[in-house]
């Protein structure tokens, strides 16, 4: 009953949007249905075990995805006065249909299925990314749409081979595989082109080129969703197909390509941190960095794999409330270049502190969760003699943290006496998230 509820609502709700005749009318649609989504969400925790349609990992990701999507439609509330009714209806609509994706993606168990929902995000959110209907914004969204395209036809690839895997009675569905008849060969071949293909829409690198011009590009609550639920969503499957690898006894390839692209992932970003000159680009590329820290977690294995989710949890929480307020400060500049941003303190004081706040979460510092994730990851590498690498790791965080330290303290210094005036809720979405990401930090979830 529940599944059809979770997806009859945006279907029917986008037909209902053809007909409203006001902005507020269409924020308000989108509201009710992330309340939905949530209180979904709430149930599903509170009856886990009970429900055959939604396991642990797919209700952890739901429930991600709830909280962020609640806080991005209150942010919503009052944000389109500005923009045509045509255009904002049409970035409604677009907007439910993409959450209805991750959804789907979160439930099936069946690989197949899953490539196709995770193929859906790409073409509903890239709708999302052309929003502004800019030069920027349509190119980032062509090219998104370009590389994770490519992206998904690796993964597709992947699911062939993991069918020829399977000598007898090939199934998709990941609850009726027969592990000890996989053919070592083939089932290493297949997760080889299912982690690169949907690694691309993680946003690992070398094929993460789509990232920083779309999370620059889109409106801020669209770079929340897209920083702080869609890398999770394409992370889906490959945990899912990474718990075949570790039962049929192939966990250590696993875990040597999750270190590479983790940590080829931290330096890229770590590079191109210290050139960008776009404060969305620079979260952007701090997804990238976190998304490599992730992988380097599942990488390591044993207390490192609580680190990784702990990381996936403190992120999205972190990122989303730190692009809402990136938002908040387009809305009071109209500019995306650091350089033209200062004074934030005395032009909004609170986006201010809220920035800095973000950035001190993410960066690690407690009470962020993140400095727990963090701290497990480097114990791990110390237990497992990776030292080198570990040495290697702090150096690109540290030059990473001085990079956003710096950039951060340039926007809200000054003497700019200009007050600007935001709506309440563009406050209260990234406060709620930095919270709970605050308690989550001090008292630490438990992951089975």
């Amino acid at each position: 009953m529940l599944p059809i509820i979770l997806f009859a609502y945006p279907i029917l709700a986008s037909l209902v949007a053809l007909i409203l005749d006001r902005n507020l009318k269409l924020e308000l649609l989108v509201l009710l249905h992330a309340l939905l989504h949530i209180s979904i969400g709430i149930y599903g925790f509170l009856n886990r075990g009970n429900l055959g349609s939604m396991d642990d990992l797919g209700l952890f990701m739901f429930l991600i995805t709830s909280f962020l999507y609640l806080a991005v439609a209150f942010y919503r509330i009052n944000s389109g006065t500005e923009h045509a009714l045509k255009a904002y209806r049409i970035h409604s609509i677009f907007l439910m249909l993409f959450i209805a994706a991750m959804d789907a993606a979160c439930l099936v168990k069946d690989i197949g299925l899953i490539w196709v929902f995770v193929e859906a995000t790409t073409i509903t959110s890239a709708m999302l990314i052309s929003f502004e209907n800019s030069k920027s914004s349509l190119e980032a969204a062509w090219k998104y749409l370009f590389i994770c395209s490519v992206g998904i036809a690796l993964a597709f690839v992947g699911i062939l081979l993991f069918v020829l895997a399977q000598p007898e009675q090939a199934s998709l569905h990941l609850g009726k595989i027969q592990v000890h008849t996989l053919s070592p060969f083939w089932l290493k071949l297949s997760f080889i082109f299912i982690l690169v293909g949907f690694g691309t829409k993680i946003g690992l690198a070398p094929l993460h080129f789509w990232l920083p011009d779309a999370h620059s590009e889109a409106p801020a609550p669209v770079s929340a969703l897209l920083s702080g639920a869609l890398l999770n969503t394409a992370l889906l499957p490959v945990l899912r197909i990474d718990r075949i690898m570790r039962n049929a006894g192939m966990g250590n390839l696993a875990q040597d390509l999750y270190l590479v692209m983790g940590f080829l992932s931290v330096f890229v970003a770590t590079v191109f941190i210290l050139k960008t000159r776009n404060y969305k680009r620079l979260l952007a590329y701090s997804s990238i960095e976190n998304m490599g820290l992730i992988m380097i977690a599942f990488g390591l294995g044993g207390v490192a794999i609580y680190a990784g989710y702990l990381h996936i949890l403190g992120h999205s929480l972190v990122k989303a409330a730190f692009f809402l307020c990136a938002g908040n400060i387009l809305s009071i500049y109209h500019d995306k270049h650091h350089a033209n941003i200062n004074s934030l303190f005395n032009r909004n004081r609170t986006t201010a502190w809220l920035w800095l706040l973000a950035l001190i979460m993410i960066l690690g510092f407690p009470p962020s969760p993140l400095f727990v994730s963090k701290f497990f990851i480097i114990s791990a590498m110390i237990s497992q003699g990776y030292i080198l690498p570990m040495i290697a790791l702090i150096l690109m965080l540290a030059v990473i943290a001085w990079s956003m330290m710096r950039i951060s303290l340039g926007m809200c210094c000054g003497e700019n006496q200009n007050k600007a005036r935001l709506p309440l809720w563009t406050y209260l979405s990234p406060t709620a998230l930095l919270l709970i990401a605050a308690i989550l930090g001090i008292w630490l979830p438990a992951f089975d």
